[in-house]
């Protein structure tokens, strides 16, 4: 889940998710709706940004995610 992604960048780098979202430009809550919906592509962007990594990578670490998971 890409909620859990952000999670873990932000408890490493010790800032609360509400902090993160602004520096992302999102709204309050956005991330944390990312637990049962779907991120729209520009916000998914704006993080993958923020965490210094392409988009690519942050889609394909949530593609892993999902399928270690499932197993």
């Amino acid at each position: 889940m890409y909620y859990k992604k952000v999670e873990a960048y932000c408890k490493k780098n010790n800032i609360a998710i509400s902090v993160f979202e602004r520096r992302c430009g999102l709204g309050n809550g956005t991330i944390g709706g990312w637990i049962d919906s779907n991120p729209r592509i520009d916000s998914l962007q704006k993080v993958a940004t923020e965490m210094g990594i392409s988009l690519a990578d942050l889609l394909q670490d949530n593609q892993n995610t999902e399928k270690e998971e499932s197993q």
